[in-house]
């Protein structure tokens, strides 16, 4: 895109550079941009995005969209986060491919990974990376999509009035709904208030379809495409297997065709995953056959049930990127169902739960009285799951107290399940015991 058609989305004033200069990404972060890309400095609370300017075109950026007349190539305009903004809806506008959004409480950056594989054995496709799920950072991705056929963005919202923007910046044609469970309930007055901000979308959107989880209680009266395991879905799932190597199971179509399906990861809320693939795939006119060859290509991402192997030959499932009461449920479920002999749960705090922080980690202690396996539990909140467990587990207040235990007595297991919130830094437990 050249310079001059972002001035004119973001109504700026072209500075220090031809207007016609081609721009080949945008970022707001000096460290991570492209070489030919255009540097947002953004103002935020902590840092000023004006004082890494040179930084950035040190890394190779072409220039900067700056709100201070500073002496850089660029655009100046008047607030760089609403032109950040404003590129991006106004790409959106100009360039209405389709685009699909991935919403809900968990499941949604798997979902996105494998929508994608689907989405590839026919278009051009592109998604937003990793866990960009942002206002900052998905226009990114958005400013990328004039060149493709079909996007995929994942849809993360941590306040009230977050969907709106998303929405906003986005404009999805089509919107996928995963799970939804207590998440940021520091910023949210209820769970209600939670159901009612992600299915703001649904209003914000005209014209848009729906693909949904009809096994969830909170999804299930919506309109549109419909997947599920429990439910009478349009794509439904059943004679789910979980085993060493990963999930296999059979998937029925609208128009009853039946296929087997082996994926390389652990659980039914894989199985899940997939099937919100499947549904998209159907949606955008791909086959099953395709579609699920697609699949079986997946491989499991970073943090998310994550299968590491040892060197002793220990099986390691890191879940370590996030943590809500139903992703910790499922976790437990799987590990469960899968035939090992020595078992370790090591489990660390549930974050951003607010108010029920303490009655989620109780609830938690209830649900792992019957585990079958050893427990170590990490962090301030777990104490409240220690208490009901008593000599059932082994606490930690955090992590680097129970890094030693753990490195010594973790190669006596079979298999390890490794879960907590980001923000505990399960990481650490993996650096340690690969070492």
């Amino acid at each position: 895109m050249k310079l001059e058609e972002i001035a004119s989305l973001i109504n700026g004033e072209v500075q220090g550079l031809p207007p016609e200069t081609y721009i080949v990404s945008i970022g707001t972060d000096s460290r991570m941009v492209d070489r030919g890309g255009l540097f947002f400095a953004l103002k935020g609370e902590n840092n000023d995005g004006h004082n890494f300017i040179r930084q950035a075109i040190n890394n190779g950026a072409i220039g900067a969209v700056m709100h201070n007349r500073l002496p850089y190539p660029g655009i100046i305009v008047k607030d760089t986060t609403d032109a950040l903004f404003n590129l991006s809806s106004g790409i959106r506008e100009r360039y209405p491919i389709p685009l699909i959004g991935v919403a809900g409480s968990s499941g949604k950056t798997t979902s996105k990974e494998l929508i994608y594989l689907v989405l590839g054995r026919k278009f051009r496709v592109i998604r937003s990376e990793g866990n960009q799920n942002t206002q900052f950072s998905l226009p990114i991705m958005v400013f990328k999509t004039p060149r493709c056929e079909i996007a995929v963005a994942e849809l993360g919202i941590r306040k009230p009035g977050d969907m709106n923007l998303l929405a906003r910046i986005t404009r999805p044609t089509t919107v996928v709904f995963t799970h939804l469970d207590r998440e940021h309930m520091e910023f949210f007055g209820s769970f209600e208030d939670v159901i009612r901000e992600e299915l703001s979308i649904i209003e914000e959107i005209d014209g848009l379809k729906v693909i949904y989880n009809r096994d969830d209680e909170n999804l299930k009266n919506l309109n549109g495409t419909s997947y599920g395991i429990e439910s009478d879905s349009d794509i439904r799932g059943f004679s789910i297997k979980v085993h060493s190597e990963g999930t296999s199971f059979r998937v029925m179509y609208p128009d009853g065709e039946v296929f087997e399906v082996n994926i390389r990861a652990f659980g039914r809320h894989m199985v899940e995953d997939a099937l919100a693939a499947l549904a998209a795939g159907w949606v955008y006119g791909i086959p099953g056959e395709p579609a699920i060859k697609a699949l079986e290509s997946f491989i499991p991402i970073w943090g998310r049930m994550e299968p590491v192997k040892l060197s002793n030959g220990t099986l390691v499932i890191f879940d370590g990127y996030n943590a809500n009461p139903l992703s910790m449920k499922r976790a437990l479920e799987t590990v469960s169902s899968l035939d090992f002999n020595r078992k370790l749960y090591i489990l660390a705090d549930m974050l951003e739960l607010g108010s029920e922080t303490e009655a989620a980690h109780r609830d938690l202690g209830y649900m792992l009285k019957y585990a079958d396996g050893d427990i170590i539990l990490i962090g301030e909140s777990m104490a409240i799951t220690h208490q009901i467990l008593g000599e059932r587990s082994i606490h930690f207040k955090d992590l680097a107290l129970a890094l030693s235990y753990i490195k010594e007595n973790i190669y006596k297991y079979d298999m390890v399940l490794i879960k907590g919130s980001r923000g505990m830094k399960l990481e650490g437990i993996m650096e340690a015991v690969q070492k």
